[in-house]
């Protein structure tokens, strides 16, 4: 199984100075619609994190089909996995705000591929 790195900020990051590190697990998926997986069976589940937090994506390509993984206003794009099985990982630190995730390959967002970040506060932030 072929496994793809793409990070986006220098790991240090990761190692200090964040709040707290969050990792969630995609799994591409073609059944009706495409989708993005989470650990639950939800279909592009809505991500909640707090602003600083490191996150680790980790997307796996359940389908077969070509897919990226991107949040455009976070400046976040993963490499494409194109087999089952195999992964790419993204690593970016979380910003305050609502952004949009999608995959950008011609017609999948349009087909359901789309989900939602939602980062809060910093921790212990009112």
């Amino acid at each position: 199984m072929k496994t793809a790195i793409y990070a986006l900020i220098p790991l240090v990051l990761f190692g200090a100075g964040m709040a707290r590190g969050e990792t969630f697990t995609l799994k591409t998926e073609m059944s009706g619609e495409l989708a993005f997986i989470g650990p639950d069976g939800t279909k592009n589940p809505t991500l909640e994190l707090h602003e600083g937090d490191g996150v680790e994506l980790i997307i796996e390509n359940g389908d077969g089909v070509p897919h990226i993984f991107t949040i455009p206003e976070l400046d976040v794009k993963s490499a494409r996995v194109d087999t089952p099985g195999e992964k790419t990982i993204v690593k970016f630190a979380a910003k305050k705000g609502a952004f949009k995730y999608f995959c950008p390959l011609p017609g999948h967002r349009r087909l359901g591929m789309e989900g939602t970040i939602v980062c809060k506060s910093k921790r212990g932030d009112r």
